[in-house]
């Protein structure tokens, strides 16, 4: 009870300390969310096929294979980690905290693009099941630490900027990478689990 007390504690601090930069961060993925579904509605028939088709196919292989094929837990690792990694690279750039909402419009431009390929596949009713169970359900884990490991660059990017305590900027930061990375970790797991289900879905389409 006493840490579930912290926990809540330290969330309302977190959140009351960077209000700005979590709400400008928010902006940026809901903004690209929106171009990427519109973008998706515009683009030409040839490349709106090829974005289905490659969707497909790693269905298809996923489905053959039985995820021997499409690890989605070894995948997540690496494609967030690299992510991870571009974060805190651009905290040590003098635009800082520019090049890290750009970097977020594109994750949310990314989700705008897989939301209406969904649908394309699935159809309408099963296309809502899948939304749910592939984009809603995980990124309710994966954007808040998606976010919450960008307010750190950010943070850390000002640190660096003021020349304040190099050490324990480092301590403090290596512990929150590795906090966010295992909520990130999280939903990486629940995506697996639900892609089964997702799986079984496709093979009645």
């Amino acid at each position: 009870m006493l840490y579930g007390d912290y926990m809540k504690e330290y969330v309302v601090k977190y959140i009351n300390e960077n209000i700005k930069s979590i709400a400008i961060l928010s902006v940026c993925i809901a903004v690209g969310l929106v171009v990427g579904i519109f973008t998706y509605q515009f683009i030409g028939e040839e490349l709106k096929s090829e974005i289905i088709s490659t969707m497909k196919g790693t269905l298809d292989i996923t489905k053959q294979e039985n995820f021997e094929g499409i690890n989605v837990i070894k995948n997540g690792i690496i494609s967030n980690s690299l992510l991870i990694v571009l974060i805190y690279i651009g905290s040590l750039t003098i635009i800082a905290p520019f090049v890290i909402c750009i970097l977020s419009m594109f994750k949310g431009f990314a989700i705008g693009i897989y939301i209406p390929t969904i649908f394309a596949i699935f159809g309408f009713s099963k296309g809502l099941a899948v939304l749910l169970l592939l984009v809603v359900i995980p990124n309710i884990v994966y954007i808040p630490s998606y976010i919450f490991m960008c307010v750190n660059a950010i943070n850390m990017h000002y640190v660096l900027i003021n020349g304040e305590n190099m050490l324990g900027m480092i301590i403090k930061e290596s512990y929150l990478i590795l906090t966010g990375f295992s909520i990130m970790f999280l939903s990486v797991i629940l995506e697996q689990f639900l892609s089964t289900v997702v799986i079984s879905m496709y093979n009645s389409v």
